[in-house]
This record gives C-alpha cells, sequence and structure tokens, in this order.
C-alpha cells in the first residue's frame, strides 16, 4: 500500500497545483499548464480508484462531495473529473462499501460548507475564533471521519490514503509562492482593499497613519524606501474629508485614503513580487477594526515578463514600430 500511499501524495501535489494555477495570484500565463496538471490528478485519482474497495470508496466520496458542494466550477477541473472517470469506467471499480461511502460524502460536504461559511464570514469583516478557522481551513472533518474507521475496525487505509493527499496538497500550498513564481500572470500583484464601518478614530489619526505606513512593509514581506507622508485633505463636502497616505517600497508602494464620517478607508498594495494577500488584508482589516472588507486582486503588467532581457526585447520591439 506505500506506493498507492505515493501516489495519492502525487495527487494531492497536483490538485493544489491546479487550484493555484486558476487563482490569483498565480493564474498561469500559460493555458495549457492547469489542464495538464487536472488530467494529471484526474488520472491518478481514477488510478487508485481501481485499485481496491477502500481507495474506490474513498475516492469516490471526495469526488461526490465536490460535486455536491459546486466545486467542479472550471474547465480544467471538470476535465480532471471526466479523466477519473473515464479511467474507473475502462478498467473497472471493485467493490465500494456503500455506508462508508455516505458517510464520507456527507464529511466531505460538511467541510465544504464549514469552509464556505468562514470565507463569508472573513469577507463582511466578522471576528472569527484563530484555532476554529485553521480548523475548518485544515478540512478536518473528513479526516477524523477516517480515522475513527481506522480505529473502530482497524483499517487505516482510508486514513492514510487521505492524509498523504492533504499532507501533499497543503505543502503546495505553502511552497508555490517561492518555487512558482515563473508561472505567474504578470508581473506582480496589486491588492485593492475596500474597509468598512472601521474605527474612526483611526481613521483620522495622521499619526496611527504613519505608524501603520511605518510598520505595514516589514509585516508583509516588502522593503521600506522611504519615508511615510500622510496629509489632510478638506473637501467642500464634510464628509469627503480624511486623510492619505503613503510610502514606497523596493517593490513598489502602498497608499492609503480615509474617509472617518464615512468609516470607510481604500487601501491598495502594488508589488512587483508576490506577497500574502489574505495576511495583508487581515492585518489591515484589523489594524482599522473594519467590520466589513471588499477584496479585489489585480495582475499588473501582464504583457511583460519578469526577466528582464525578455521585458527589454518587448520594450525595444514597441519603441521600434511607433518610430
Amino acid at each position: 500500500m506505500i506506493f498507492y500511499y505515493f501516489l495519492a501524495f502525487v495527487c494531492g501535489l497536483f490538485t493544489k497545483l491546479t487550484d493555484n494555477l486558476l487563482d490569483e495570484p498565480f493564474k498561469s500565463k500559460h493555458p495549457l499548464l492547469p489542464y495538464a496538471s487536472g488530467i494529471a490528478y484526474g488520472l491518478l485519482a481514477g488510478f487508485l480508484a481501481t485499485r481496491s474497495t477502500e481507495l474506490a470508496t474513498l475516492v469516490i466520496a471526495i469526488t461526490i462531495g465536490v460535486l455536491i458542494a459546486g466545486k467542479i466550477d472550471s474547465r480544467e477541473h471538470q476535465l480532471a473529473v471526466a479523466a477519473l472517470f473515464l479511467f474507473a469506467a475502462f478498467y473497472g471499480l471493485p467493490q465500494v462499501n456503500f455506508l462508508l461511502l455516505a458517510g464520507f460524502i456527507a464529511l466531505g460536504f460538511l467541510d465544504e460548507i464549514l469552509n464556505d461559511l468562514l470565507d463569508r464570514l472573513r469577507e463582511k469583516g466578522r471576528q472569527v475564533n484563530r484555532a476554529i478557522g485553521k480548523a475548518i481551513n485544515a478540512r478536518l472533518s473528513l479526516e477524523i471521519g477516517t480515522l475513527a474507521v481506522g480505529i473502530v475496525s482497524g483499517n487505516f487505509v482510508y486514513f492514510l490514503t487521505l492524509l498523504s493527499f492533504d499532507i501533499a496538497y497543503n505543502i503546495v500550498n505553502k511552497l508555490m509562492p517561492l518555487f512558482l513564481e515563473k508561472f505567474a500572470a504578470g508581473y506582480g500583484p496589486q491588492l485593492a482593499l475596500d474597509l468598512y464601518k472601521c474605527n474612526a478614530k483611526k481613521l483620522g489619526s495622521k499619526e496611527f497613519l504613519l505608524k501603520l505606513l511605518n510598520e505595514l512593509p516589514g509585516k508583509i514581506g516588502m522593503r521600506k524606501i522611504s519615508q511615510p507622508q500622510v496629509f489632510e485633505y478638506s473637501a467642500p463636502k464634510q464628509v469627503d474629508s480624511g486623510l492619505s497616505g503613503f510610502v514606497l517600497i523596493a517593490e513598489s508602494h502602498i497608499t492609503i485614503h480615509t474617509y472617518p464620517l464615512q468609516g470607510f478607508g481604500k487601501i491598495d498594495v502594488v508589488s512587483c513580487k508576490r506577497f500574502d494577500l489574505k495576511k495583508t488584508a487581515e492585518i489591515l482589516q484589523k489594524a482599522f477594526n473594519a467590520r466589513e472588507t471588499e477584496m479585489h486582486v489585480l495582475n499588473r503588467g501582464k504583457h511583460y515578463p519578469r526577466e528582464l532581457k525578455k521585458a527589454k526585447r518587448i520594450v525595444q520591439k514597441e519603441r521600434k514600430a511607433r518610430a
């Protein structure tokens, strides 16, 4: 079974790789790459499903669970599911434990529902207990269920297979920012964050903004190359008055605009290197005690590759065409 655990591990790698290549900030500039990784994990899952009752039960349960939860919402993942079922149909499935199948489907679906609920709460600026949030993000319901089956029956194949998959899935999630820069679809991300129902006193404090702009670059892995600047603006309508501040960083810049009477803040973090978008948003949300947030991510410079020589050739070609 060790070989099958290894294949489950590889399947987890390709599954998370496909997820990341479809989403910001690592959306692939190579359109066929997510399809290739999707087919890879689909075929691996299909192969595993033909090997034993335990593997067939677990693979089918997870697949049905994510289908019911509506998570197969891209052509790349749909192709992966098609590859899985085609492989299984061609080679045939062993006997499936239908009682465990139903239980695992329910637990997998519960994981997805809880994760969606957590995302919605965070989008609305609601505070969530950190330990509970991490547990939900880890999607532990199915793991706990397979572990319980192992303890009761002495058969730990379900648990060890799922554990192998999840370990790989989380490894890609943690290491992708370090190793997959070249697959990014642009020169760098821009985080546009709108904060609502903020602490009005903080929004109107020049000293608070200066301190925040001074400390934020270091907290998100950036290098400050100027002193923060904050300006006060008195608008014709008092409700539109507020503060505007910025700090230059080696990677680009950070700007903050506040409207104390509206409890509203607009923030842009622009960088030529990848950074933890969720962590940055959480730091700023907490800093202003925002009860609601709206986050958007743009990929900047999509036509200019990160490699300096390639970017230079593009610019030179464009200038010659305009001459």
